[in-house]
C-alpha cells in the first residue's frame, strides 16, 4: 500500500520508523507525524480516553468562571479579525459544551457538534445545543469555527478542512487548538520507547497524528486561508488556555515550558477570504 502524507500528499520524503509496536511516518516536508492506521469510531475519528471524558464531566460545573473569562477575551480577538460583530459560532468536538452559556450571555449563537454518544446525552440532559451530525450534513454557515483538541483524532485532515470551509462564512475565522508535538512534555516522551509508550503526542489509539507549527502553516496555505497567527502557549494561558483547573505544580510546569518556547498547546488561527 502506497503511503502519502495526509497533509501535503508527499510520498517521497517520508521517513518510517517503529516505536514500541507501532509504525510512525514523518513527513520531512510538512513535519507531520502520523500512524498509517487509525482506530475509527463514528465520524472518522480516533477514540477519546474515558479518563479524559470523566475529568471533563466532573469539572464542567466547576469551570464556568474560567470559560466565561476565556470567552470575553477571545471574542475581542475574534471580532478584530472578523472586522464585524460575531453572530454565531460552531464548536467542533465540543465535549460538554462549556462555552455555550458564556457565548449565550454575549448574545452569540453557539452550537456544538459531537460524535460521542456520551456528550450528546450530556447535552440533552443539560439543554446544551450539541448536534449529532457529520460536518457535511450541516447547512448553516458560521462566523467562527473552533476545533479544540480535535485535529489529532481526525483520519483525513485535508477532507476535514474542506468540510469546514464549506460552512465557514466568507471572512470567517477558524481556530484550531492541537497538542504541540514539539512541546517540553512531548520531547520527554520521545527520548526512548523504554521510557514512554507514547512517541510525543502520537498516543495510540487516541492520537494517531501529531502536528507542529510548520504543519499547521502548510494546512492553512493548502486551503487558501489567510494566516492570522500560529503560536504555542501554555495549557493555562490567560486567553487561549484550556478550560480546566490545574494544580500549582502543573501551572509551574506549563509556565516554564511556555517560557522556553515549548508550551503544550499549538494554536492556529486563520481567516477565510471574502471571495
Amino acid at each position: 500500500m502506497k503511503i502519502e502524507c495526509l497533509v501535503c500528499s508527499n510520498a517521497k520524503n517520508l521517513i518510517k520508523f517503529v516505536w514500541n509496536n507501532y509504525e510512525i511516518y514523518n513527513c520531512k516536508y510538512c513535519k507531520l507525524y502520523f500512524c498509517p492506521e487509525l482506530v475509527e469510531i463514528e465520524g472518522n475519528s480516533s477514540p477519546v480516553d474515558d479518563i479524559g471524558i470523566k475529568m471533563m464531566e466532573d469539572s464542567f460545573f466547576k469551570t464556568k468562571k474560567i470559560a466565561s473569562l476565556y470567552v470575553k477575551k477571545r471574542i475581542v480577538e475574534y471580532e478584530k479579525m472578523l472586522e464585524r460583530k460575531c453572530q454565531n459560532i460552531l464548536d467542533i468536538g465540543c465535549g460538554p459544551g462549556v462555552f455555550y452559556k458564556p457565548y449565550k450571555d454575549l448574545s452569540i449563537n453557539w452550537k456544538g457538534v459531537e460524535v460521542s454518544p456520551f456528550w450528546l446525552e450530556f447535552g440533552k440532559k443539560n439543554k446544551i445545543p450539541i448536534l449529532e451530525k457529520n460536518l457535511k450534513e450541516i447547512k448553516e454557515k458560521f462566523d467562527i469555527i473552533t476545533a479544540h483538541q480535535v485535529l489529532e483524532h481526525v483520519e483525513n485532515p485535508m477532507q476535514f478542512m474542506n468540510q469546514i470551509l464549506k460552512i465557514l462564512k466568507p471572512g470567517g475565522i477558524l481556530h484550531l487548538e492541537i497538542p504541540n508535538h514539539f512541546s517540553l512534555s512531548s520531547s520527554i516522551r520521545r527520548i526512548s520507547p523504554i521510557l514512554s509508550y507514547d512517541y510525543g503526542f502520537i498516543q495510540p489509539p487516541m492520537h494517531m497524528r501529531a502536528y507542529s507549527s510548520h504543519t499547521i502553516k502548510q494546512l492553512f496555505e493548502k486551503n487558501q486561508l489567510i494566516i492570522r497567527d500560529i503560536f504555542t502557549c501554555s495549557n493555562n494561558d490567560i486567553t487561549w488556555g484550556q478550560v480546566r483547573k490545574y494544580s500549582l505544580l502543573q501551572k509551574l510546569f506549563f509556565t516554564f515550558s511556555a517560557s522556553i518556547g515549548k508550551g503544550s498547546l499549538l494554536i492556529g488561527i486563520a481567516k477565510k477570504t471574502n471571495a
